[in-house]
């Protein structure tokens, strides 16, 4: 896993008042589909720190560079990005961790079949990274950071998971389903003492996986079709 720590400043401290912590993602075309910032947290800044994560990450792979992990140091502020093929999971750490702050999460939205498309595949592999965590817990090699990066990106799966449950989009894992899994796996450090819960949630969380692959599967033959057939879609008649 390649990981970049492109600069660190050191200087003014930044007020934590204006700098409240959490995570986002975004599909490879750069649109936001979940996050736990809350809704006063300026958007245009969200919109430059994905477009310089995501170009960040691009010209990884035109370098032919194995970057997976992108790591950014401000004085008052952690950035930390994972690559989620072609899109990015970041987390933006303010340097008191104990710093409150009110979440008014963005759900997931789209405007046709292929932006949806997007958004499940970003879903997905958001996913990829739960099961990350997990693993993390299993070996107990897991910070406080980590335990709530943990805790953030559930947020942003289960407002993908309302987002799936409100479309039109036939299939998927149920939301039940999800629920009951976040509650067998409340923290890492409730998995790391209860080990031999591990295998049941990799379990629940690997028939979700499929039926979230099964979902994309069929909205990819649905998007064939619209190709092949104007003005019809999983949404309605454009």
């Amino acid at each position: 896993m390649g990981i970049l720590r492109p600069f660190s400043r050191t200087t003014a401290p930044i007020s934590h008042d204006r700098l409240p912590g959490g995570c986002f993602a975004v599909h490879r075309g750069g649109v936001v589909i979940s996050s736990t910032l809350p809704s006063s947290y300026s958007q245009k800044l969200i919109a430059e720190i994905a477009q310089t994560v995501l170009e960040a990450f691009k010209s990884a792979v035109d370098a032919n560079l194995p970057l997976n992990d992108l790591h950014i140091s401000y004085s008052g502020l952690n950035i930390l990005a994972r690559e989620l093929r072609g899109g990015a999971l970041i987390f933006l750490n303010p340097h008191q961790p104990n710093f409150t702050r009110p979440k008014h999460p963005a759900a997931m939205s789209y405007k046709n079949l292929d932006e949806f498309i997007l958004h499940l595949e970003a879903h997905i592999e958001c996913w990829k990274q739960f099961n990350h965590y997990v693993n993390l817990a299993r070996d107990k090699k897991f910070t406080p950071e980590d335990e709530s990066q943990f805790l953030d990106l559930k947020s942003l799966i289960t407002q993908g998971t309302e987002a799936i449950a409100a479309s039109e989009a036939k299939g998927g894992p149920r939301k039940e389903d999800v629920l009951a899994l976040f509650a067998s796996a409340p923290s890492l450090r409730y998995l790391s003492e209860m080990s031999e819960s591990i295998p049941a949630v990799e379990g629940q969380w690997h028939r979700i996986y499929l039926a979230l692959q099964s979902l994309l599967g069929q909205l990819k033959v649905q998007q064939n079709k619209t190709e092949e057939k104007t003005g019809w879609s999983l949404f309605g008649k454009k």
